[in-house]
């Protein structure tokens, strides 16, 4: 059973708001005073702006349509795309870069809100609020598509055009955001098969919770 209560699903997104706001502004270096260059080179950067830029538009949506009781979800498939976004940014983080985490061997806080918190709470919003069932079959690969472009822009900018994309912990190492899409570190061949990989575990991840969705649909019907 969804909750229905939209007072709490706007104070729920709020404080999403919050903690993915600090985790952007820390991390570009804004609450410092300074602004980091390679910030927009970062997936976790995209990823969380995106999703952030959808939860406010979500939040201004359901606070004018309090009383509008079929209005539940604001542009689904734009929220698909950032909840799955956020989705393969905690999941690479958590299990390739993970040691990126830490800074003179304590967590860096604006990382852990960028990697865990505002993924799990996007997460959670979607279980939470939204009504089940509504997912469309072709959305799993439509819900890539904000990885798909970054892929593309950065392969292109930082291989055939020679742009200095590099940031975080590949500064001044590489000019890729990530030592693993380098060709020169990781190999074409290397490369491609990490593309690849990841296309295929997330498309299939995306329609664990298709599945899901159906599931939980089709409960919520038996139990009206």
């Amino acid at each position: 059973m969804r909750i229905r209560n939209k007072t709490l699903s706007i104070v729920w997104k709020v404080v999403l708001l919050v903690f993915g706001g600090y985790g952007l502004l820390d991390g570009s270096g804004i609450l410092a005073g300074t602004y980091l260059t390679g910030f927009p080179h970062m997936f976790t950067n995209i990823s969380n702006l995106f999703a952030w830029a959808y939860f406010l538009l979500a939040v201004i949506w359901l606070v004018r349509n309090r009383d509008d009781e079929s209005a539940v979800t604001f542009a689904p498939q734009m929220k698909y795309t950032a909840t799955m976004s956020l989705i393969v940014t905690m999941l690479i983080a958590h299990f390739m870069l993970f040691d990126a985490m830490f800074q003179d061997g304590k967590l860096v806080l604006h990382l852990v809100a960028l990697h865990y918190v505002t993924p799990l709470m996007a997460l959670l919003d979607w279980l939470l609020f939204d009504e089940k069932g509504k997912m469309p079959v072709w959305g799993p690969f439509a819900w890539l598509s904000l990885a798909v472009v970054y892929l593309v822009v950065v392969m292109i900018g930082a291989g055939p055009l020679g742009l200095d994309l590099g940031g975080g912990t590949t500064a001044d190492v590489t000019r890729y955001p990530y030592t693993f899409l380098d060709p020169a570190i990781s190999g074409v061949g290397g490369v491609i098969t990490f593309i690849a990989v990841m296309l295929v575990v997330f498309s299939v991840l995306g329609y664990v919770l298709f599945g899901i969705d159906r599931l939980l649909g089709r409960l919520a019907r038996r139990t009206a």
